[in-house]
């Protein structure tokens, strides 16, 4: 399985890459959103984890690109921020995310949130 990971922290991006690893993923990483958007326009992922924060482009405005592209329109992507409040919320999921991480990262629930993002894509390919 392949994630794309973009945040602009490289010790954010290490660590969820290091749980992604740990489930089994292959992982490309992105330091900004233009960079994630060329990569998600590019290649097609398992998983996207995007955080909102960051520069060239903010991960809402990724994720709200990706879902009107055709590469990556229907693969999961979790929002990651530290910033939990109700119009980040909102707006990524009118944006088409399937989940929403807070930072930061807390292993078994970041897991979990992982795998069921993966699970609920992989049952709704198989209808």
């Amino acid at each position: 399985m392949k994630a794309l990971v973009a945040d602009d922290v490289p010790m954010i991006r290490k660590l969820v890459e290091f749980h992604l690893k740990q489930i089994g993923f292959d992982i490309s990483n992105a330091a900004d959103g233009a960079e994630a958007l060329m990569f998600a326009s590019n290649s097609k992922f398992d998983l996207i984890l995007l955080d909102i924060m960051m520069p060239e482009m903010d991960g809402l405005e990724v994720l709200r690109r990706v879902r009107g592209g055709t590469v990556n329109k229907d693969t999961p992507v979790i929002i990651m921020t530290a910033y939990g409040d109700s119009a980040n919320v909102k707006k990524a999921v009118e944006y088409g995310a399937n989940d929403f991480i807070v930072k930061p990262v807390e292993q078994v629930s970041f897991r979990k949130k992982v795998i069921e993002a993966v699970n609920a894509r992989t049952a709704e390919s198989k209808k």
